[in-house]
């Protein structure tokens, strides 16, 4: 694994970010330009509860390789200084996971392997 020295948080906040772009790019390429419904359809896929339906699915399909569970391990054990607001705590270390994920694939310039992950979770988050 490549030696990673950002904390899980900062590659969370950052993930988040990205998960967000992706997300809402997707919808507005499939034609959902009033900015309430954009808001509404992404929310759903970057909640605490959407990513943890998705996380939970691409674990069951073992879709991580080893150093993404790490950073998905990292992430799920990270303590962040706020508490969720519309979730558990459960599904809030799920989601700092996957956006932990995330912010690491792109950070360490894994383009390929980010936009492969982002496809899925977006096949996922059609399906929520």
């Amino acid at each position: 694994m490549e030696i990673v020295h950002q904390n899980a948080i900062s590659l969370a906040w950052m993930g988040d970010a990205i998960m967000t772009m992706y997300v809402r790019k997707h919808f507005l390429l499939k034609g959902i330009q009033n900015p309430h419904k954009l808001q509404r359809m992404s929310a759903k896929v970057c909640s605490a509860k959407g990513q943890t339906v998705i996380l939970d699915t691409l674990i069951q399909e073992d879709f991580f390789n080893a150093d993404e569970k790490e950073i998905l391990r990292r992430g799920r054990n990270a303590s962040p200084h706020t508490k969720a607001k519309n979730a558990t705590s459960e599904q809030y270390m799920k989601a700092t996971a996957l956006e932990a994920c995330l912010g690491y694939l792109y950070l360490y310039d894994h383009a390929e392997r980010l936009n492969v992950l982002m496809d899925r979770i977006i096949q996922l988050g059609d399906q929520l």
